[in-house]
């Protein structure tokens, strides 16, 4: 008698070699594209935040000019509408600067501690920003050109009457920028509009506390919007 037992043979079977590669092509091809999808993601996160930090720039900014108790005498609107007179232009600085020997850091904005204007401007002028100042400054330093808009009415009246030119009818090619030709004793309007040019800087060695609108106008700013002071 055999005594042998018989076993059914089994119908399962392991995968063929072309089933696997075409697996692991399948695999391959999935994640490269999630791996292309992932750059332009980074970027738009970065952008996101670039977009936040510039408008962070432009309220301050705007809160610096129109509100600061720090640069007015008699009015902000004086006070600004000097420092800008003074030389068709104004520079602020907005920046990051530690608190002391801590890593702590704070919010600074201040003029440049150049500008030059009336009497009553150089002694309002108690928010500035020294060159010493910026050395201390923690990430992107923002310089920040104030010039005559565009909005400025062309002319106007004085006290007495008198016709008067405000402001160039054309950019200067060398500034790419509007020349007042008023002061302010004989500019009667109730507002006066600026050109804001934002521009981000590194600091360290490279930095460049002074520069001419004649060297800006090469650069590329960050952000230009226009802003305006009432009396």
């Amino acid at each position: 008698m055999n005594h042998e037992q018989e076993f059914p043979m089994s119908n399962k079977m392991g995968f063929s070699l072309i089933e696997v590669v075409i697996a692991i092509g399948i695999f391959l091809v999935t994640v490269l594209a999630l791996v292309g999808l992932l750059g332009p993601t980074l970027q738009s996160v970065d952008e996101v935040e670039k977009t936040d930090e510039v408008s962070s720039i432009v309220n301050t900014v705007n809160a610096f000019l129109h509100n600061s108790d720090a640069i007015a005498t008699g009015s902000n609107f004086e006070t600004v509408f000097n420092a800008v007179a003074a030389g068709n232009s104004a520079t602020l600085f907005v920046y990051q600067a530690y608190r002391g020997d801590t890593e702590a850091v704070q919010l600074k904005v201040g003029f440049d501690e150049n500008e030059t204007a009336s009497p009553a401007y150089a002694d309002a002028v108690k928010a500035t920003a020294s060159e010493a100042d910026l050395d201390d400054a923690a990430g992107t330093i923002y310089r920040v050109v104030l010039t005559p808009s565009s909005v400025i009415p062309l002319a106007g009246t004085d006290l007495g009457g008198n016709s008067v030119t405000y402001r160039s009818s054309e950019r200067n090619n060398a500034t790419d920028a509007y020349t007042l030709s008023v002061g302010y004793a004989n500019y009667w309007e109730g507002s006066f509009a600026m050109e804001v040019r934002i521009y981000a800087e590194s600091p360290g060695p490279t930095f460049s506390y002074t520069k001419t609108l004649g060297v800006l106008k090469d650069e590329v700013p960050v952000f230009t919007y226009n802003t305006a002071v009432v009396r």
